[in-house]
């Protein structure tokens, strides 16, 4: 992309694309919308689609200052999910040994 192009705004880029892929009635703009946030430049990993919290915590990483606390944030948010499941599994456990018990009677 050109110096110029960098530099247009959010709009000004929507209405680039749309000029240059023949406008929003075009049926293939879904295609190549798809195939642009997954193998864009500007879109994080090419073949996988960036979702928005993608966006800011890579943003929030990269920063020095701010990485500590997304980091507390990430170990916290993994660490609840790690207690969740194994709370589902010992509820699924129960439910198992109640079902034998049932079945013995």
């Amino acid at each position: 992309m050109s110096e110029k192009n960098e530099n247009m705004s959010m709009q000004e880029r929507i209405d680039y694309f749309y000029r240059q892929s023949g406008g929003p009635g075009n049926p293939e703009i879904e295609r190549i919308l798809k195939d642009h946030l997954l193998n864009g430049k500007d879109h994080g990993i090419p073949g996988q689609k960036e979702e928005p919290k993608d966006a800011f915590t890579e943003v929030f990483l990269s920063d020095h200052s701010t990485q500590p606390i997304v980091m507390g944030f990430m170990k916290m948010r993994f660490a609840m999910k790690e207690q969740w499941e194994a709370y589902l599994n010992a509820k699924q456990t129960d439910y198992s040994q109640l079902d034998k018990m049932k079945n013995m009677n």
